[in-house]
């Protein structure tokens, strides 16, 4: 049973294995007893955080599967080393942190206002141990100016801003519909949707994949329900139309009925397709500009040396969330909800207060050459030469543990290199983590429905290169009660991702109920999410978008 003390005000928080969990006050023994999901039972104490209920009391994980994401197992069986329960289950013996809260009124830096854990970029990149091995991106700052900013409510659950996007972003941006590896041959095909759009993305050829509009140009029947293999053409099963892999229209039946219609029908309508580390992405305009050009430098530069198309699929998860997808994305393009959402993290004195922002276009990174030890939101700042010692640990560690994946080639990475954890997005719906993180998070609208969104949770991991990789992992579709706990194959990633949902309901409710109709995003913290609107407005046409 979990019992841990909370990291704010040290009530000790107990599950009593009956979805409830007790609550002690560490000094006059006064208690409250709760439903894990926040529903008060009895006792002097009547609230509760409610993040911190569901992390003691609420949907687990067998112990087994209660490891940090980057130290999952691999086929080959790689041993679990000893961090790797870091932000799961905690041995006893292994200190905890708790201090009361610090307003934390942060510091003045030549870029604007930081957070007080912040230590310059500099500090870092100057002291790595392989300096000659850092990117030059990685050296590179380029944060959002001005904000805050106001952002309408409407354009998260307004039908209207629905069928704008389908229209003006979906049908017009580069997005993400697979992995190379989930259609490794001739025949191979993926049905990817987004809100009420269907592709079959299909592999023509080894060195060839096109996408196909995923509907029969007789009646308009959906050609495919579920992914496939090896197939030879897609036949419409209502009346038997079919058409070869290529597209182009193989039989009409009872053609002689359709006179003068051969050509209309000719060729199933098609998008673009680029690929770019092992991902295979879709743009159904014919007059779109390059994927290249959609990355742009600094995103292709900073995952260069990694070379994400040599890692293979070791988790694919999804699930129905009941919120917009701009409200479940923008739950993971900042680091400080982490006090409130995760509280687990800071018993560990774990914070991520001082992560970097920086925005390149379409692509944003943050947690950039970052260690997250210690709080400025509880006045428990590590001085800079720990933060360094910490962070070359870390960096050690993670050269340890994947020497026992990909051998020596790890010591062609620098200390920030094998630290780099950073959350990165690409618009409009991509989250591929950097490094050897593995987190991939793709976010979609579900449907004609804009309070319902479709979340995938994807790890791609290393792999040696010139040696075979496993087969591709199956999705896995969870329902929307489903807890992500579900899926012990996404480890410790999944109790953190059920805390997050947790708060995406009542986000989605809060902005129909809020007036005036706008929210505010941060100057710095919260600059991504800016950068992902500017970029939204643009695409949209909105008078909102500033250049």
């Amino acid at each position: 049973m979990r019992r841990e003390p909370h990291p704010f005000s040290g009530f000790v928080y107990s599950a009593t294995g009956d979805a409830r969990v007790r609550i002690e006050h560490p000094d006059n023994g006064k208690y409250g007893l709760f439903h894990w999901d926040g529903t008060w039972i009895e006792g002097d104490i009547t609230h509760a955080d409610p993040h911190f209920l569901r992390f003691i009391g609420g949907p687990d994980l067998a112990p087994e599967d209660d490891v940090i994401w980057t130290r999952l197992k691999t086929p080959e069986g790689d041993q679990t080393p000893p961090d790797g329960y870091m932000f799961g289950r905690m041995p006893e013996g292994i200190d905890r942190t708790v201090g009361r809260y610090d307003p934390a009124p942060g510091m003045h830096t030549e870029d604007g206002m930081r957070s007080a854990a912040h230590v310059e970029l500099s500090y870092f990149l100057d002291n790595d141990r392989k300096p000659e091995l850092v990117p030059e991106v990685y050296r590179k700052e380029s944060p959002l100016k001005d904000g805050p900013q106001r952002i309408s409510t409407e354009r998260y659950f307004d039908p209207t801003y629905h069928a704008m996007e389908v229209e003006k972003i979906w049908r017009r941006t580069w997005q993400v519909a697979c992995r190379e590896d989930d259609i490794p041959n001739v025949g191979d095909y993926h049905v990817y949707t987004v809100a009420d759009l269907s592709w079959l993305v299909v592999r023509v050829s080894e060195t060839e994949i096109k996408a196909h509009q995923n509907a029969c140009l007789h009646r308009g029947r959906i050609l495919r329900e579920r992914d496939g293999i090896k197939a030879s053409e897609f036949r419409c099963p209502f009346h038997g139309w079919s058409w070869k892999l290529d597209g182009s229209v193989k039989d009409i039946v009872c053609e002689w009925d359709f006179a003068g219609v051969r050509q209309d029908v000719a060729r199933l309508p098609g998008a673009k397709v680029g690929t770019w580390g092992g991902w295979v992405f879709i743009n159904p305009d014919p007059d779109a500009g390059s994927l290249e050009d959609h990355l742009g430098e600094d995103m292709i530069a900073h995952y260069a040396k990694f070379d994400h198309s040599s890692f293979w699929k070791q988790a694919h998860v999804t699930r129905v969330v009941p919120a917009n997808w701009k409200v479940a994305m923008e739950a993971f393009m900042e680091g400080w909800h982490v006090d409130a959402t995760h509280p687990q993290l800071l018993l560990l004195n774990w914070e991520n207060a001082a992560d970097r922002y920086d925005v390149f276009g379409n692509w944003a990174r943050a947690g950039h050459v970052t260690i997250g030890r210690g709080s400025a939101h509880r006045s428990l700042l590590i001085d800079r030469e720990q933060l360094l010692a910490e962070y070359r640990m870390t960096a050690d560690a993670s050269r340890d543990y994947h020497r026992q994946i990909i051998g020596d080639e790890v010591d062609k990475f620098s200390d920030a290199e094998l630290n780099d954890n950073s959350y990165c997005d690409l618009f409009p719906n991509f989250h591929p983590w950097a490094g050897f993180s593995r987190i991939n998070f793709r976010f979609r609208p579900h449907g004609s429905d804009p309070d319902r969104a479709l979340m995938d949770v994807i790890f791609i991991s290393p792999w040696p290169k010139g040696k075979s990789k496993p087969p591709a992992a199956k999705q896995r579709m969870l329902r929307e009660d489903q807890s992500w706990t579900e899926a012990e194959e996404l480890g410790t990633l999944a109790r953190i991702i059920d805390q997050d949902c947790a708060n995406m309901v009542s986000v989605q409710a809060g902005m129909k109920t809020k007036y005036p109709r706008y929210v505010w995003c941060s100057s710095y913290q919260e600059s991504k999410i800016r950068n992902f609107h500017r970029n939204y407005d643009r695409m949209m046409g909105l008078d909102e978008y500033r250049d």
